[in-house]
């Protein structure tokens, strides 16, 4: 039971300084839609699907949970976003031994977070997890949602052409060539959100398809 409240406590401390971290960075950004607030929510997102992972790939929960937490810390100080991971791990790194975490554990954490972007091999369960998260929450509603606050709904020829983009997309994802989910449960997940997203924006283009004047339905 100490061990359980330990673990809670600490991670009540990353999250805090996770989201504090966000929002001071990114205070020029708070009206935008990829903002901050946006930002930690996708955090939390992240952080969710990595618990889940964790559990169900019997890896570490709370060194999964604290990378996902971390892992974008750096999103809106990051000069380059490209590089986001490394500096975000560098953040991570600095607070954790604040925390007087462990030399094991501040290593896992560290790895995990800095190879979440452009590491093709991930070398432990905690990274591979990562990534699984990360990119589960790119197909997840509020993605769709997003793409909905985004489309110009009276351009429907604009509209169109997006969301047949976008089902490309989805089927290039679906065929791997953005690289391999890592984790047997990340795989499963992935199946289930882009058929989710296909179901949808399939829709999508019937409704656009009917939207017609009614004379039409005469000349079929």
């Amino acid at each position: 039971m100490v061990g359980f409240w330990l673990t809670r406590e600490r991670i009540a401390r990353v999250s805090r300084f996770g989201h504090d971290y966000l929002m001071e960075s990114g205070r020029d950004h708070l009206d935008d839609v990829w903002g901050p607030a946006y930002r930690w929510e996708h955090t939390l997102r992240v952080a969710h699907w990595a618990w889940l992972l964790a559990r169900e790939e019997k890896a570490d929960v709370e060194k999964c949970i604290v990378a996902a937490l971390l892992h974008d810390v750096s999103h809106f100080a990051s000069e380059d976003y490209r590089k986001h991971g490394v500096r975000s791990a560098e953040i991570a790194k600095d607070f954790l031994l604040e925390e007087r975490c462990s030399a094991g554990f501040v290593e896992d954490i560290v790895y995990a977070v800095k190879s979440h972007v452009g590491e093709f091999d991930p070398k432990t369960v905690e990274a591979k997890i990562l990534q699984d998260a990360d990119t589960l929450d790119r197909f997840g509603y509020f993605r769709i949602l997003l793409f909905g606050e985004k489309a110009n709904l009276s351009n429907l020829k604009d509209l169109k052409e997006n969301v047949e983009s976008f089902l490309e997309y989805l089927s290039r994802v679906e065929k791997g060539r953005f690289g391999p989910m890592w984790t047997k449960t990340g795989e499963r997940k992935l199946k289930e959100l882009i058929n989710l997203n296909k179901t949808i924006f399939k829709g999508v283009l019937g409704e656009i398809g009917n939207t017609e004047v009614p004379e039409a339905y005469f000349e079929r």
